[in-house]
């Protein structure tokens, strides 16, 4: 068995590396109104796009066809890893390339929004989560009913990124009068037409604002629906996957440079005549980070790989969004402890972090409802992989 990246991933990750260590981490400290960890001003972020599109890594998840990078889930894996290291810019690598597009939409469709959006002329949003239905997709309640020839969609979303600035919006909905996974179907919805409206943003601790979005009475013609009605639920079930795969390594990023930061200071910083290093207490705390960066990295390569390969993995995706999204609070409050005073104020980033990894224990399905779905998986399928 090889546990090692293979070469190219390696390369991948030391150039991206390189990239956020010289383009992205001086901006923590030379932006004046410290923008928060998803946005940047449009002067410095327009030229640091065109340098990540000439190293070839706009879009990574969207194929080539289209104009993506075409990554796999690894390599996209190994790439978010690395970009979260900074606070800055994290909304760089957000392609808002939606795979559910690509994989069900028509020709037309594509080239009147998939293409578009690739080019960056203008950009969508995908619409998931609603007040009683937020990690359960078949939960969900807006509903799609066929009437003279249109169909009406009615009901509400919430925590939407992206929202408020999209030209359309992928929604899920579910045909009227059917129940969890079946009627699960999906639309594309102008953002000027008649029925639709974004509602109050919903701010969130971490920065990246969220809005709540409206269906009332919504026309939309056969044109706007995505596959055939009732086709959306296996669609929708792989990108919620893959989005906890991609918190998982963004929880990984942060945590590695948190913890970089912790061992650093505790060689520096002395107490009572001696580094903070040489406290049992410390040490402790820094070897228990090492071991939780460890063994996360290990969980999400894994299941990556594994994705790649074709391979069953919904419990394993279910084990690394709960593990890593809680690895990650526990390092960066070790982080925050060892750096006292200063880990609680600006001086550092580590207030930053503290702030951006709470909220990955909820969203893309909380660590309670992931600790369900790995039991749930493991008393039917009789096994624990």
């Amino acid at each position: 068995m090889d546990f090692d990246l293979p070469e190219e991933t390696r390369m991948l990750k030391d150039t991206i590396r390189r990239f956020v260590d010289a383009e992205l981490i001086p901006l923590e400290t030379s932006l004046p109104d410290r923008p928060n960890s998803y946005e940047l001003p449009k002067d410095v972020r327009e030229p640091l796009e065109k340098k990540i599109r000439d190293l070839g890594l706009w879009a990574m998840d969207a194929p080539e066809d289209v104009g993506g990078a075409g990554l796999g889930l690894l390599d996209h894996c190994v790439v978010i890893e690395e970009a979260h290291r900074c606070t800055a810019g994290r909304g760089l690598w957000s392609s808002l390339f939606f795979p559910v597009l690509h994989n069900l939409g028509s020709e037309e469709q594509k080239t009147k929004y998939l293409l578009p959006s690739m080019r960056g002329e203008f950009h969508g949003a995908a619409a998931f989560s609603e007040p009683n239905a937020a990690g359960d997709l078949a939960g969900i309640q807006t509903s799609a009913e066929k009437v003279d020839g249109v169909w009406v969609l009615n009901g509400s979303k919430c925590w939407i990124s992206h929202a408020k600035t999209a030209r359309y919006i992928l929604v899920l909905t579910r045909l009227k009068g059917t129940a969890r996974h079946e009627g699960i179907t999906w639309f594309i919805v102008d953002a000027d037409t008649e029925g639709f409206s974004v509602g109050r943003e919903q701010k969130m601790i971490h920065g990246q604002p969220t809005y709540e979005l409206f269906f009332n009475d919504c026309h939309v013609s056969d044109s706007q629906l995505l596959g055939e009605p009732g086709q959306g639920w296996g669609a929708g079930e792989t990108a919620l996957y893959r989005g906890r795969v991609m918190i998982s390594a963004r929880a990984i990023g942060i945590a590695q440079r948190c913890y970089e930061m912790m061992v650093e200071y505790a060689k520096e910083r002395h107490t009572f005549g001696k580094p903070l290093s040489s406290r049992q207490a410390i040490q402790w705390m820094v070897a228990d980070s090492a071991t939780d960066i460890h063994a996360s990295r290990l969980m999400v390569y894994d299941a990556a790989w594994r994705a790649q390969q074709g391979q069953e993995v919904r419990t394993q995706m279910a084990m690394i969004k709960m593990f890593t999204s809680e690895m990650a609070g526990r390092v960066v409050d070790r982080a925050v402890q060892v750096h006292g005073a200063s880990g609680l104020s600006d001086e550092t980033i580590l207030e930053r972090c503290y702030r951006d990894v709470r909220p990955m224990r909820i969203y893309e399905g909380s660590s309670e409802a992931m600790r369900s779905v790995v039991a749930k998986n493991i008393f039917q399928e009789g096994r624990n992989r």
